[in-house]
């Protein structure tokens, strides 16, 4: 049976209200330095543009480092926030929900001295013509099982109005 003009403008309503928004951009922080001392994280960020809803991945040896999410002055003071608990993983994903400048810091005693320090600056959203992403990560691949989710519920929904 075919499908009727109503069923398809019907799903194509639903896919596009529905529709999960585009992948997010996963950045390994240092790339394959890391999160370590004495590496130029001024340097990293240069060049990449961060959007909201995109994620920094901190990765380093548990217990070697940490990562506090700080203001500009205690970025500029190297000052360890007393009332935050630090992410302390050694992989630890922080998402960017909201856009503006954001400073990192390791509180390790010396290390932000030893540049573990880093400032973005995160934009509002991508924009519709945005160069195509580095090829997904582990975190994107997971987006992309959800995503396959959506489409056969979708499929699924399509198939009980034709039948």
């Amino acid at each position: 049976m075919a499908i009727s003009t109503s069923h398809l403008f019907l799903f194509l309503s639903i896919v596009a209200i529905f529709a999960p928004p585009s992948l997010a951009t996963n950045y390994t922080v240092g790339d394959d330095a890391g999160w370590n001392t004495n590496v130029n994280y001024t340097a990293w960020a240069q060049g990449k543009t961060f959007y909201v809803g995109d994620f920094l991945i901190f990765k380093y040896p548990a217990g070697d480092h940490n990562v506090y999410k700080v203001n500009a002055s205690d970025f500029q003071n190297c000052t360890v926030p007393a009332d935050q608990t630090p992410f302390s993983t050694g992989n630890d994903p922080i998402f960017l929900a909201k856009s503006g400048k954001k400073w990192y810091i390791c509180g390790k005693e010396g290390h932000c001295g030893q540049s573990q320090k880093l400032v973005i600056t995160v934009m509002d959203m991508a924009p519709a013509n945005s160069p195509a992403p580095p090829p997904p990560s582990a975190a994107t691949k997971a987006v992309l099982s959800g995503q396959i989710g959506f489409v056969v519920v979708v499929v699924a929904i399509l198939g009980m109005m034709i039948a």
